[in-house]
């Protein structure tokens, strides 16, 4: 049994326990103070059972509460429309675009090219505000000779709509196409690069488009199962931690990463810093006992969340592997 899994069996157990200790502590209290006889033991099984029952249904309720509300939507969509003005800071000039999804949604996006690329990356951004700032966090490939597309999801920076599990999924499938479909870029040079919640859709977005020819998918401090994700964000919320078991059963696994990176016939790199406090570093470890073939991990001592290519001989390495896989035929 996994740890992630052995974790979900201690909220669980210790959230019982928590029935049970109330009732031994009253019979206790009756005991000590009214000189209470001690109740049978068939009685106070009944009455733990009970109130097991009753403890389980009001989790059950704040769960279906937080998920009506949208609080576990919150953990995954963070959308901010304000410019952070990072391009304007790092002297890039990007050409502004705008595309279709599938049903029509208007999405932005930035293309920044360079001279004789080798190449084009489609970045895959997090769940946390827009372009305007997380272009900050792949800029550099440009330096590689890497075109660099970035886009924004529905609801987040320009895009229009808000955001859904499958409108993202379906966004990242157009910002692919979009990509491909423009004449100043080699549709047989593409790589995909996700970071946190990109990681996923990128993975999503190369199953669903296997006969493209990606060359690589990159996934950056990836979740592997949102489900697994939801309960490690409540986990470290203090009392919370006791009904993440609650969380994990209610979220739904559609279009997760784990599921799409098997079987998917795409070269695969995962990295994954072992201080990663956003996405616990044993997804990347899931996702990567997924995946076939082609497949290989980076595991980062002492790391962050997306904290890793900060460094120039950082970003070196992984723009020279890019590079690689472009040009193997």
């Amino acid at each position: 049994m996994k740890n992630e899994d052995i974790g979900l069996l201690l909220s669980l157990a210790g959230l019982l326990l928590i029935p049970c200790a109330i009732v031994i502590s009253i019979a206790a209290i009756r005991r000590v103070l009214f000189k209470a006889t001690w109740p049978a033991g068939s009685e106070m099984l009944k009455t733990c059972g009970i109130s097991i029952g009753i403890t389980l249904a009001i989790t059950l309720v704040i769960c279906f509460v937080f998920q009506w509300t949208g609080f576990f939507d919150a953990q995954f969509y963070r959308p901010s429309s304000r410019d952070y003005g990072r391009a304007a800071e790092l002297g890039l000039e990007p050409e502004e675009v705008s595309f279709a999804s599938s049903d029509g949604t208007s999405l932005h996006g930035w293309v920044l090219p360079v001279a004789d690329a080798v190449g084009t990356v489609v970045v895959f951004h997090g769940s946390d505000r827009n372009i305007t700032h997380t272009v900050a966090n792949t800029h550099w490939l440009l330096q590689h000779g890497l075109n660099v597309f970035v886009f924004d999801y529905r609801g987040y920076g320009r895009s229009a709509g808000r955001p859904s599990r499958q409108g993202l999924v379906e966004d990242s499938v157009a910002a692919i196409d979009y990509v491909t479909s423009r004449n100043d870029v080699d549709s047989s040079r593409i790589v995909l690069y996700g970071q946190s919640m990109g990681g996923q859709l990128a993975l999503n977005a190369a199953s669903l488009k296997k006969d493209l020819g990606i060359r690589l998918v990159v996934a950056e401090a990836t979740y592997a199962k949102h489900s697994y994700h939801i309960a490690d964000k409540l986990g470290r919320l203090g009392p919370l931690w006791l009904v993440k078991w609650g969380a994990w059963l209610l979220t739904s696994d559609e279009y997760c990463g784990e599921d799409a990176i098997h079987e998917l016939g795409v070269p695969v790199l995962l990295i994954h810093g072992s201080a990663d406090a956003g996405v616990s570093p044993y997804h990347s470890e899931r996702l990567h006992n997924a995946a076939s073939d082609p497949k290989e991990i980076w595991r980062y001592d002492g790391h962050g969340h997306l904290q890793i290519f900060k460094t120039e001989e950082d970003q070196v390495r992984l723009g020279d592997y890019i590079k690689a896989k472009l040009g193997s035929e």
